[in-house]
């Protein structure tokens, strides 16, 4: 994996997600009002650029500058520094698994598989749950629940017992003996399907909570995705490539996004937080939350295993529980 770059370092990598209109900016601020050097500076933005912001006198492209600089900030992402070099604003092509529910694969990086899963939360014949606490400690295409799942994920971190880490309700029932809940922000659904995540996790499950995940640390904050100096508080979980599980809302909260990296299998290894934040983030999320990765990554689209194992552990792993994407029938 290629770490991030400064935004006016060596090589100029475009910037990852929507904030590549920061990218455009540094090339067209001037850095003194020299014609020369400005001159030259043009000549050596690419093509490309010129195409989509024509190369203006100094005093113009200092206006238009800014201009894009304001647009970046208030269309979503507020990181200014770029994620791996040769990502930047994905092209996902996605295919409809069932109504209201896509699936993209992808490779930001190199040697690397992401899955994407976009749900609509608007779409009447769909429902998000989470398998019942009687159901832990089981792999998550043996859950009983999971039958019939449209998608199905894996979701908490969890102990020996298989105690689920935060807050975790299923059809309205709060699981028992939860722990590190105040650090395990969450994503939690009620029964018309309006989802939201909190990062200030309430010290008690709300009345409304019908369907919730919880996981850390987390992605993207208000459109603000981590960084490699928030991932430094959490080495080994955060700043090593392992596979990993994530869910995430638009700010409308109207889609739900779930993505699974793949990893620990040559040469894919897996990917850092903060690149994954980032992308995430390129992708319209709004508020991300990682969940449990590893080899507890797992992904199930209408009954069959969607993603590759991790070379040392080829079968699926028993984990606590599973978020699920339910079709609705008909009473």
């Amino acid at each position: 994996m290629i770490g991030p770059r400064s935004l006016l370092g060596g090589g100029r990598a475009a910037p990852q997600n929507r904030c590549g209109w920061l990218w455009i900016l540094a090339r067209l601020l001037p850095d003194r009002a020299d014609p020369a050097q400005d001159s030259q500076r043009r000549r050596a933005v690419p093509a490309r650029v010129c195409v989509r912001t024509p190369c203006l006198k100094p005093a113009a492209r200092f206006a238009a500058g800014w201009a894009l600089c304001g647009l970046a900030l208030l269309t979503g992402c507020t990181t200014l520094l770029p994620g791996p070099a040769g990502t930047g604003a994905p092209a996902l092509h996605w295919e409809a698994v069932a109504p209201g529910v896509e699936l993209a694969r992808a490779a930001p990086w190199p040697d690397s598989v992401v899955h994407v899963v976009r749900v609509d939360l608007r779409a009447p014949a769909l429902r998000v749950a989470v398998t019942p606490a009687a159901e832990r400690g089981t792999t998550l295409d043996g859950m009983p629940s999971a039958a019939g799942a449209i998608v199905a994920v894996n979701a908490s971190f969890f102990d020996l017992r298989f105690d689920a880490r935060g807050w975790t309700v299923s059809d309205g029932q709060p699981w028992p003996q939860p722990f590190a809940v105040a650090a395990s922000p969450l994503l939690a659904c009620d029964r018309l399907q309006r989802c939201r995540i909190h990062f200030d996790v309430p010290a008690a499950p709300a009345a409304d909570w019908f369907s919730v995940v919880a996981g850390t640390p987390w992605l993207v904050r208000a459109g603000r995705a981590r960084t490699d100096d928030d991932d430094a508080g959490c080495a080994n979980l955060c700043a090593r490539e392992h596979p990993r599980t994530a869910v995430g809302l638009d700010a409308p909260r109207h889609r739900l996004w779930i993505v699974l990296a793949e990893g620990r299998r040559p040469p894919v290894a897996g990917v850092r937080l903060a690149p994954l934040a980032q992308w995430m983030c390129s992708l319209g999320v709004h508020d991300a939350v990682n969940l449990d990765g590893g080899g507890s990554s797992a992904l199930f689209v209408n009954g069959r295993a969607a993603m590759a194992r991790p070379a040392n552990e080829p079968a699926q792993r028993r984990v606590a529980n599973g978020l699920l994407v339910l079709p609705v029938t008909a009473p």
